[in-house]
């Protein structure tokens, strides 16, 4: 491969490994994230596990933008329940995270 094309093909990746795919349905932006402080006046509704690639042919994304895509998966998860809050359980690991799901 000569260096311009590897250079090309680098850039597109390196590219690609920072966009968001994932995009939060109309209603689930207000959908907030809270601290376990904030949910004792709360109902538990649920639980999810939400994941996105965290490597995009072999390069390694942004967290922040892993992140921001699983908050947007787990803010359309709440919406669909009728919830307005989510308390994540955990770190992001591989592109995973768990949150609970709470109506406020």
């Amino acid at each position: 491969m000569s260096l311009n094309k590897a250079a090309t093909v680098s850039i597109l990746l390196a590219l690609l490994a920072g966009c968001t795919w994932v995009k939060i349905e109309p209603g689930a932006e207000r959908v907030r994230i809270i601290d376990v402080a904030a949910t004792d006046d709360c109902e538990l509704v649920a639980s999810t596990t939400v994941s996105v690639r965290d490597r995009v042919a072999g390069v390694q994304r942004k967290p922040g933008k892993v992140q921001q895509e699983l908050e947007a998966l787990a803010k359309n998860s709440a919406h669909e329940t009728g919830a307005n809050a989510l308390l994540p359980l955990g770190p992001v690991q591989s592109g995973k995270r768990e949150y609970a799901i709470y109506r406020c």
